[in-house]
């Protein structure tokens, strides 16, 4: 979009300190889900837990965080962006025992972004669907060794259309149903969900075959500013819930929308905002965005998106004073 009228729109404060050299950063953060009995907060609906963010490298910040669970440890496959190529790459952090994280560690380089990494086992292997749409290309990935060996396994051509954040709906031993965020050409803060089919068929190229669906609701092929995935469904107060990420005509990745779905049908549930999370270490007004939401049993982790002088904070140690 338009720099200068995203420019002109922007609040004065933030304005003020990007035209002194603030950048806007992304962080990981996370933090236990509460174990008292009918107290299981999403992030709008209780901020007694406060999010303590993951350790980064100078020179990079991470986003778009995705759990998968594999041989009794705990994974968190994200999006690690390189400030200085303006481009991402796929890293993987052990979040086995989440009070000491691992290292983040690049295990999917191409020479194109790579984000939003969307990984899951189907049929007794594990696979990966990242963001490529920058590639307009839609590319599924087989893990060769857990967790840091893939290769690609297949890749569909999407022509005119930029495919981003994909989730899985539906996973059978014959395919996959897929729900992807197409992002408008002339103006990114906008996108449209597109359903897909990616199911194996012998014969085809690469032995995999992906079709559009086109019995796709037609109230889900206008762009609008919250039709983006922020994260897989997940399960929560015996709901299923998907989350999804809302912009405003100037701004990407403002809050979090959470929807409750049933079958095809999904209601509102509510909203995060910034203002609604804490993150260890950071000064409450310097979020401006918060992006993707995943979770387990034991933890919940966003990114925010938030304004700094150099680099990404590092993660506080433990006698580190808590800013809010």
């Amino acid at each position: 979009m338009n720099q200068l009228y995203r420019a002109l729109h922007m609040p004065p404060a933030r304005l003020v300190k990007k035209l002194a050299g603030w950048k806007e950063i992304y962080t990981i953060a996370l933090r236990p889900v509460p174990t008292a009995p009918g107290c299981d907060p999403l992030p709008a609906l209780g901020e007694e837990n406060i999010y303590t963010p993951l350790p980064g490298k100078p020179g990079f910040w991470y986003a778009d965080p995705l759990l998968f669970s594999h041989e009794d440890k705990r994974w968190l496959f994200c999006e690690a962006f390189d400030m200085a190529k303006g481009k991402g790459d796929i890293a993987v952090i052990d979040l086995t025992d989440p009070h000491h994280p691992g290292e983040p560690k690049t295990v999917l380089r191409e020479n194109f972004h790579l984000s939003f990494p969307t990984v899951f086992s189907w049929n007794r292997e594990i696979w990966m669907l990242p963001e490529t749409g920058t590639n307009h290309s839609l590319n599924l990935y087989r893990c060769k060794h857990f967790p840091d060996e893939w290769e690609l396994a297949a890749s569909f051509l999407t022509g005119d259309k930029e495919l981003a954040d994909t989730i899985l709906l539906d996973i059978r031993p014959g395919g996959l149903a897929l729900l992807c965020s197409q992002v408008k050409a002339d103006n990114g803060l906008y996108t449209r969900y597109r359903r897909y089919e990616l199911r194996r068929e012998e014969g085809a190229q690469d032995g995999f075959v992906l079709e559009e669906d086109e019995t796709f609701g037609l109230e889900n092929r206008i762009y609008d500013l919250g039709a983006r995935n922020a994260g897989p469904l997940f399960r929560w107060a015996g709901q299923t819930v998907r989350p999804a990420q809302v912009s405003t005509k100037v701004d990407y990745g403002v809050y979090l929308q959470f929807w409750s779905r049933r079958d095809e049908k999904e209601t509102p549930l509510c909203a995060a905002m910034p203002g609604n999370v804490c993150i260890e270490g950071l000064d409450p007004a310097s979020v401006i965005g918060i992006h993707t939401y995943c979770r387990d049993e034991e933890i919940e982790v966003i990114d925010a998106r938030y304004l700094a002088k150099v680099r990404p904070i590092p993660a506080p140690k433990q006698e580190d004073s808590k800013s809010c």
